[in-house]
């Protein structure tokens, strides 16, 4: 389709601009502290919160996984997807505004740091540190993988995967290292806003081309090809009722809310209360474009290339443009599957960017400052972190390099890894009574949980609804067993929340 220079000249420009973009950061913040190069030091206006926040949240799963699944999961699949939405706006308002206003007071820098506020225990920092970290790995191997097959499908294997990884890998590691934050959340908007255009006109251009434009020619040919699309639970039997649960609930707390680089977006980067009223409602309205857009790809796969099946799904977008765009003219099929490239770069890089920024934090805060007591200056805290951010890239990279079959697969049990971590927080904010060892106690249990149910066989249709639930029983039943906190440090952060409070929430 596109020549291997083609491609190449694609992926350089790209990386170049992004690059240009953190040295310009880095040189026009120069005396930035550490919590303004991880955060951004909550100096974040409501429109680049809002498009960072969505471009951070989507990832790969857009212009591969997405697709497939909606191809493979049917409009059940869809409609369980797009149920966890309402549920956004309540999270927002009941969890992570409050967030927000203890960080006001607090001023932390890594998801751990309100946990450890609440709860004074060197022993749950490590615990949540470590997950958060390992978490990320997955994520960033799973867009590295991406942006590799799509310069490959997009070239018919004249540009080396390889050579794409190593690339990518490189410019993505030193942009957000040198940049910081802002530069990230700036790259994020016009990534955002560049991936959305890049869906849309995909899906237009095939319906176009497919089907005269006409939706309910589409919507015809489907119901007579694969009426299992349209039924629960969905040609590839996706939406049993254990999904039905599970998945809404996974994406609506642990993909959206504790996931640590949106946690870091939604808590501790807005510029003021209004940002996060914004965010709070805006938020829902972009994630239904997006959903549609893909679901849209996936439902026009279906209607003109139906019974593929596994991995060959995840490459549907270049499929379609390669047989069904490309039959009514090979220039605009270029234009297309130029816009897949692009779209595919903007939606994974803004996700990686943000896992390796919060992953620097946590190494260089968590781990050595908090936990080993290595004091350091702010540059040297940040020299540690882009140390940490090279070493977690190039080991993201690695494993690109061996990939799954399924990137789905990287993607969710990732998203299942935080959810027994999301009853903690909520005990953290709301219950006074609950303790630091519960909050230990049901962090592991929660985690464990989580891995024995994917080693059984039954975790990927729950997607860490039995970890959540282990994680919040135990943080109950231990918080009563166990000694109360120290009423000073819960006047310290009551108090704190309380201040922000009034400050903020003026009648």
């Amino acid at each position: 389709m596109l020549s291997g220079s083609t491609v190449w000249i694609i992926f350089l420009t790209y990386m170049a601009a992004l690059l240009g973009l953190g040295f310009y950061a880095n040189w026009k913040e120069k005396n930035r502290s550490a919590k303004d190069y991880f955060t951004a030091g909550g100096q974040i206006n409501w429109f680049v919160l809002v498009m960072t926040y969505v471009a951070a949240l989507m990832s790969t799963w857009v212009f591969f996984a997405g697709p497939g699944g909606y191809y493979r999961g049917g409009l059940t699949f869809f409609l369980s997807e797009l149920s966890y939405i309402p549920l956004y706006p309540i999270i927002m308002y009941f969890v992570m505004n409050k967030v927000w206003l203890l960080n006001t007071q607090r001023g932390y820098t890594t998801p751990a740091d309100l946990y450890d506020d609440r709860f004074r225990s060197p022993a749950l920092r490590v615990i949540l540190g470590l997950l958060f970290f390992f978490v990320s790995l997955p994520y960033v191997s799973s867009i590295f993988i991406a942006c590799a097959k799509a310069a490959q499908v997009a070239s018919g294997g004249a540009v080396s995967y390889n050579a794409v990884i190593i690339v990518v890998g490189i410019g993505t590691l030193i942009f957000v290292s040198v940049g910081g934050m802002k530069s990230v959340a700036w790259a994020d908007t016009a990534q955002g806003w560049l991936f959305i255009i890049a869906l849309w006109a995909i899906g237009i251009s095939a319906l176009s081309v497919g089907f005269g434009g006409s939706v309910t020619n589409l919507v015809s040919a489907v119901w007579q090809s694969t009426p299992s699309w349209f039924s629960y639970p969905g040609p590839n039997e996706w939406v049993p009722y254990a999904a039905r649960l599970g998945y809404p609930l996974s994406c609506a707390i642990g993909w959206t809310i504790m996931l640590p680089h949106v946690f870091i977006r939604s808590g501790y980067s807005g510029e003021n209360l209004k940002s996060q009223q914004r965010l709070q409602y805006l938020v829902p309205i972009l994630q239904t474009v997006v959903w549609t857009g893909v679901m849209f790809i996936g439902l026009l796969a279906v209607g003109l290339v139906p019974g593929l099946s596994g991995s060959d799904t995840e490459l549907i977008i270049p499929y379609l443009i390669n047989t069904v765009v490309a039959s009514q003219g090979a220039g605009f099929a270029q234009v297309l599957m130029t816009l897949f490239i692009l779209g595919a770069l903007a939606v994974g890089l803004s996700t990686a960017n943000g896992f390796l920024l919060v992953s620097g934090s946590i190494i260089s805060h968590d781990i050595l400052g908090k936990t080993f007591k290595l004091q350091a200056d702010p540059k040297k805290q940040m020299l540690i972190s882009r140390i940490v951010i090279v070493v977690l890239g190039l080991a993201c990279m690695w494993i690109a390099m061996d990939p799954p079959e399924l990137i789905w697969t990287l993607i969710m049990f990732a998203i299942a890894m935080v959810m027994p971590i999301f009853p903690i927080l909520i005990c953290a904010i709301y219950w006074k009574r609950a303790t630091a060892p519960a909050a230990v106690i049901a962090s592991v249990a929660g985690i464990i949980t989580v891995l024995l149910t994917y080693k059984l066989g039954f975790g990927g249709n729950w997607y860490g609804f039995f970890g959540m639930v282990v994680a919040a029983v135990l943080m109950f039943v231990v918080s009563l067993m166990t000694k109360p906190t120290d009423d000073k440090v819960l006047d310290e952060f009551y108090g704190s929340l309380k201040k922000a409070e009034k400050i903020h929430y003026v009648d």
